[in-house]
């Protein structure tokens, strides 16, 4: 429409049209290059999210080796513990023999002592 009305006028629209197609195609590589460059920004956002995210994996991953540790150590306590238990059970059980068989010998003593001491006199 504006270039018919220079054209009326009897004027050379070509040089308007030149600019307004440069003036295009430079806005038209100026949004191809800010589409571009927010794609870019955009990926290095990602990288720098998954670092972020490997870094925690890391952190995770090692925390999760130490509780396993932990738990390792804590379990051969444990079965120390329980080692230790069944060996006093066991030296508690000796001790409740000895205990019943010093209690029969003192009985039998005790019942021997009178007669021992008639014989003396």
């Amino acid at each position: 429409m504006i270039y018919k009305g220079i054209e009326r006028l009897y004027a050379d629209s070509t040089p308007l049209r030149k600019k307004v197609e440069d003036y295009g195609s430079v806005v038209s590589a100026y949004l191809s290059l800010k589409k571009a460059t927010s794609l870019y920004c955009h990926l290095i956002d990602v990288g720098k999210e998954r670092a972020t995210c490997t870094k925690q994996v890391e952190l995770k991953e090692s925390h999760l080796a130490m509780v396993r540790a932990d738990l390792d150590a804590l379990q051969q306590r444990y079965g120390s513990i329980i080692q230790r238990i069944a060996d006093l059970k066991e030296t508690l059980c000796l001790a409740q023999g000895e205990e019943c068989q010093l209690k029969e010998d003192i009985a039998t003593k005790s019942l021997e002592l009178p007669a021992a001491e008639r014989e003396l006199m």
